[in-house]
This record gives C-alpha cells, sequence and structure tokens, in this order.
C-alpha cells in the first residue's frame, strides 16, 4: 500500500501541471501515487497525461467526470473517492510546484495522532501581485510554523490529512460548483467529526505564481456571497464564525454598525486605494474590500 495518495484537481491549465507532475519525480519520500482528476479539460491535458504516465517514476491514475463537463473543483477532487486508500492524503493544485522535501514535511506533522498538515503556498510573484501579497498576510499565516491553528484557515491548495478523514465524511460538497466556501464547508465537517488538530505546517512547501488581478479576485468573492456562503449557512445554521456570519445577517446593533463599515461606497474607496498605492501599503485595505464584495453578494441574494 502506498503512504500516500495525491489529489491533483486541474482545469485547462497543462503547462502549470507538467511543472507540478515533474516536481514529484524529485520527492525524498517515493511511496506514493498521484491522482489528476480532470474537471472538464479542452486544451492539451489529456493528451499530455496519457503521454506523461508512461514516462513518470511513479504511479498516476487518470480520472475524469463520465460527462467529461467542467463541475468545480469539490467534484472533481471526489473522483478519487472510490480509489484512494493510502494512510494519507495530500491535496495539491496543479498550479503549484511542491519542493523537493515536500512529502517528507507532511509526514513530519501527520505521523502524529489524529492532525492535519496545512502546508505554505509561496507565491513567487507576491512583490509585484497583490491579491498574492494579500494572500501572504492572512489565515494561517497569523501562526508560528508548528503551531495549532483554527480549522478555519484548512485549505486545499497544500493539504495533508488522514485519509480515513478524506472517505470518511465522503470527500468535499460537490454541489458546490461555483467559487469560494468549499475548503471551509469541508474542515467544519472534518471538525465537527474528528475534532482534529490542523497544524501549520510552514515547511511543507509549494511554489506558485499568482494569476488573479483585484478586479478578478474580488468579483468572485461578491459570487461567493450571493451563493456559496448562502449554502452553507442553511446547510450549517449553527456555524456562525464563517466570515463572520453572525455579523453579516443579523440584525443587532453590533451587526448593523459592522455592516455600515462595509458600506458598497467604503468598499469602492479601499477597493481604489488598492489600485493607486504601493502594494505594502494596499494590502491593508484588501481585506476590507473583501469583507465588503462578500456583504454586497449576500444583500443581492435577499433581494
Amino acid at each position: 500500500m502506498f503512504l500516500f495518495d495525491i489529489i491533483i484537481p486541474t482545469y485547462n491549465n497543462y503547462e502549470e501541471l507538467k511543472n507540478c507532475l515533474v516536481a514529484f519525480e524529485h520527492q525524498t519520500i517515493k511511496n506514493f501515487r498521484v491522482f489528476v482528476c480532470i474537471d472538464g479539460s479542452t486544451d492539451e491535458t489529456l493528451s499530455f497525461l496519457q503521454d506523461y504516465t508512461y514516462k513518470a517514476s511513479y504511479s498516476i491514475r487518470i480520472l475524469q467526470h463520465a460527462d467529461c463537463q467542467n463541475h468545480g473543483r469539490n467534484a472533481t477532487r471526489n473522483l478519487s473517492l472510490p480509489y484512494v486508500e493510502s494512510e494519507f492524503l495530500i491535496f495539491c493544485d496543479s498550479d503549484c510546484v511542491p519542493r523537493k522535501d515536500f512529502l517528507q514535511q507532511h509526514h513530519s506533522i501527520l505521523k502524529q495522532n489524529n492532525t492535519v498538515s496545512i502546508g505554505e503556498i509561496i507565491y513567487q510573484n507576491a512583490n509585484t501581485n497583490l491579491w498574492a501579497a494579500y494572500l501572504h498576510t492572512r489565515g494561517k499565516r497569523k501562526y508560528k510554523n508548528g503551531q495549532e491553528i483554527p480549522f478555519t484557515y484548512i485549505t486545499t491548495g497544500n493539504l495533508g490529512l488522514p485519509t480515513r478523514f478524506f472517505t470518511s465524511i465522503g470527500g468535499q460538497d460537490a454541489t458546490m460548483k461555483s467559487y469560494g466556501g468549499g475548503d471551509t464547508e469541508f474542515a467544519y465537517r472534518l471538525h465537527k467529526k474528528f475534532s482534529c488538530n490542523p497544524i501549520y505546517n510552514a515547511s511543507a512547501i509549494s511554489d506558485s505564481v499568482m494569476g488573479k488581478t483585484i478586479p478578478f479576485a474580488l468579483d468572485q468573492m461578491e459570487s461567493f456571497g450571493q451563493q456559496n456562503f448562502v449554502y452553507i449557512r442553511k446547510k450549517h445554521p449553527e456555524f456562525t464564525s464563517i466570515y463572520k456570519a453572525h455579523l453579516l445577517t443579523k440584525s443587532s446593533l453590533k451587526a448593523r454598525l459592522f455592516q455600515c463599515g462595509l458600506h458598497p461606497f467604503l468598499g469602492i474607496i479601499s477597493e481604489t486605494l488598492c489600485s493607486i498605492l504601493p502594494i505594502s501599503f494596499a494590502t491593508f485595505f484588501v481585506g476590507h474590500a473583501v469583507g465588503s464584495r462578500i456583504l454586497k453578494g449576500y444583500k443581492k441574494s435577499t433581494l
């Protein structure tokens, strides 16, 4: 049996996928298998994989949706559910390039009991891409390497966990096709069932290049507020801490003051500052712009 099964979802980015897969050739731990889960790609992904699987030094299995259409990352990762059987599971985004000790560093955490290893994605263009710079300041980055962190900071771009965690809760919620919240919903169900200990593993590194612009990322956050945020609130009404739902959706005095602070006009000011300030200063305003857009999307859903 393999020590690791690695799940890599991909959609129309075979050049990035190629770099990701080649990097796994150089891992210090060799006992692993890769599942490449194709989400309806229409580029050269499939032909590349059909050729590469014969050349790779490790086992690769190609999985696709029955209709070969796009179903979103959650459903795409779930393609692996019938087949994973290793002791541990790794989620790795296809635009990430794992460093040679990537699996070894995850294993150093996972061999402890009941743990989840939350790895690090380092964006090589964080000095020129504001969204990348913002991501480098938030979530798990507020904690020290090796520290236990809140489950809400679990993300699947670089994540290690016992395989039984994934299979016993039925994987990710495949009905969430649009952007945002899929990882948080998955993390909440993990937390409820296993009360696992999420560890920030800053030594399990994959490198990437961020392609999103701030306008594109904020449009995605607004879409999240209108769709998946509402869905998660209905599915898990007791999960009030998700994106400050207790303040975004209520009408108490505290909630109203919070919502006033995220008024669209103030959000536009933050977005404008993001577009004109140097990145080192602009990062301070991205979070406010994100919150404003989530609230804007949520308000649309209530009309």
